[in-house]
């Protein structure tokens, strides 16, 4: 309207003679359009730091700021621009630093924060081994921090993806530090592993009436209340548990009738499915809920940045599993419940009796506009920070992530601590990053480093931080040597895209297994393939697997084996 009526624009740009916009790099291309249309007067105040513009995925363009000088500028009429350099909150070595990593970037307006703060402590470098290290180092550093007479609440942690809170939140929780996820909700506590988790206690117990309704269509498959209702009803006429009738052919006919037949046979057969999962091995069980029911697809119609950040947090389900395991061997998936079960609950008391002064945990891009005497910054790696997704990461995007780890330092107001690990479990996976260029980027003369390799600070059920490592090394050097062996013999095309995961045992054929490396076999969702390297102890047997449309796949075999058969060559 603005634009097409003259008249209203004119009424409008009278109504509004003067004009603030506050937070002026954050606005997207419909409020710029506004701006320029109501402003054509000029009296338009605009503040904003281009060097904090970190919602661009959102639809912020962080060009509105940048040009606004030339947007508004009339001859012989210049744009007054007031630059806002110093800075009250941080130290001097907390700026330095801020200043290194943002002067990488070419899309900004020049300038340079400054303060009167004294010059402070040096930023405190953590390298560590793995994930666990880095959790354990940075809840000891927060406990020496309140021990000094200091509140928690003065105590920030931050992070990249929601799914890394969760093994900082074990962490806190092992030393009894109260926590607040800021603007988030804690681990086990979000929808989406929520589902993971009422899957796997349906597993364990089948007659858990809370666990079936509410993932029986999730993801979505047509199976509403009505039809729930009555598949439950049937089944306590017949003094059975509903995954009972979903077993037995002669019950699932008389209940699976109309409009609800399709849906219910089709639920029927995942459930089947489902039951081949090995309880004694809880990753095996969780990755197998995942995939087999395709929980992802749940999120693909939110916008694909949160739908990735579900998606994560379901898979670092998988790493907590694991974790479990090598806790606890012959735990099984009702222990792992159990200590599911334990944490959730211990979080909804912390909740209850923490009051105020607790830890804050959250995402970098929550942090903005706060600050906190005392701030980590967990996952200085190459891939979490900045996060790249896919090969390489484009320059735009690059710079945003630049402005983010700007954003997370000068939120720290007297101490910083920045940690690394050479090694991290997460969304399933082992991951081998390396360190973040932005690293690189702060001073060297702003450090003291600190290498916290082994060194957990408090007493853990896990094998010897030493024991852990060694196998950890010993089980990525034998899927290497696997991996290795596999491509010089032609099994594995080149440029497969395959990732070795931590599993520890032998990658020769054992005396009991079913397929022999060189095999061609079917597989029912993956077509034809052949085995190339079969590794892993007995009871967790992982067989790689280069398939011919597909390309190279990793197998757990205790449920992967009823849906292969042998081929000829």
């Amino acid at each position: 309207m603005l634009e097409k009526d003259a008249v209203a624009r004119r009424r409008w740009q009278e109504r509004f003679p003067y004009i603030l916009i506050d937070e002026y790099q954050d606005t997207n291309t419909a409020q710029y359009k506004l701006v320029r249309l109501l402003g054509e007067h000029r009296n338009v105040c605009a503040t904003g730091d281009p060097d904090q513009a970190i919602y661009g995925w959102r639809g912020a363009d962080i060009k509105n700021i940048l040009n606004f000088k030339t947007d508004f500028h009339k001859d012989g009429d210049p744009v007054t621009e007031i630059k806002l350099e110093q800075n009250y909150r941080s130290t001097q070595v907390i700026l330095r630093a801020a200043q290194g990593v943002i002067e990488n970037n070419t899309e900004r307006l020049d300038k340079t924060i400054r303060t009167e703060n004294a010059e402070g402590k040096p930023i405190t470098m953590l390298s560590v081994d793995d994930e666990l290290d880095e959790s354990y180092a940075i809840a000891a550093a927060i406990e020496r921090f309140h021990q000094s007479g200091k509140p928690y609440g003065e105590t920030a942690v931050f992070y990249r993806t929601n799914a890394m809170s969760r093994v900082l939140e074990d962490a806190l929780r092992r030393r009894a530090i109260p926590y607040q996820l800021h603007g988030g909700t804690r681990f086990y506590d979000r929808e989406e592993v929520k589902h993971v988790v009422a899957y796997l206690k349906l597993l364990v117990n089948p007659r858990d009436s809370g666990a079936l309704s509410r993932i029986i269509n999730v993801p979505k498959r047509g199976i509403g209340d009505t039809t729930l209702d009555q598949l439950t009803g049937f089944a306590d006429e017949q003094l059975v548990a509903p995954t009972e009738v979903l077993e037995r052919p002669e019950l699932l006919q008389q209940v699976a009738v109309g409009r609800a037949a399709g849906p219910l046979n089709d639920f029927s057969r995942l459930w089947r499915l489902l039951k081949t999962l090995p309880l004694g091995d809880p990753p095996a069980c969780v990755r197998g809920v995942i995939d087999l029911t395709n929980l992802g697809s749940h999120y693909k119609d939110l916008p694909p940045a949160e739908c990735e950040d579900r998606v994560g947090n379901m898979r670092e389900v998988i790493t907590a599993a694991e974790q479990y395991r090598e806790s606890e061997p012959s735990g099984g998936l009702v222990g792992f419940l159990e200590q599911v079960g334990l944490n959730a609950e211990v979080g909804k008391r912390e909740d209850r009796e923490a009051g105020q002064d607790r830890v804050q945990m959250m995402t970098l891009h929550a942090a903005k506009g706060l600050e906190f005497p005392l701030v980590f910054i967990a996952g200085l790696e190459e891939g979490l920070l900045p996060l790249i997704r896919g090969k390489q990461i484009e320059a735009d995007k690059l710079e945003e992530e630049r402005r983010l780890m700007y954003v997370g330092i000068t939120r720290a107001m007297k101490e910083l601590y920045l940690s690394r690990a050479r090694c991290r479990g997460l969304y399933g996976q082992t991951f081998h990053f390396p360190p973040s260029r932005f690293l690189e980027e702060v001073p060297s003369t702003c450090f003291t480093s600190r290498d916290a390799t082994g060194k957990h600070p408090v007493p853990d059920p896990t094998p010897p931080p030493g024991q852990r490592r060694q196998t950890m090394q010993q089980s990525r050097d034998e899927a290497k040597a696997a991996v290795a062996a596999a491509l010089d013999s032609g099994l594995i095309k080149k440029g497969s895209n395959l990732r070795p995961t931590t599993q520890v045992g032998d990658d020769r054929p054992a005396d009991g297994d079913q397929l022999q490396p060189g095999q061609r076999i079917i597989h029912a969702t993956f077509g034809r393939g052949t085995v190339a390297v079969l590794r892993g102890p007995p009871d967790a047997r992982v067989a790689i697997i280069e398939f011919d449309k597909h390309g190279a796949k990793e197998l757990q075999l205790n449920f992967a084996l009823p849906k292969i058969t042998l081929a000829g060559s």
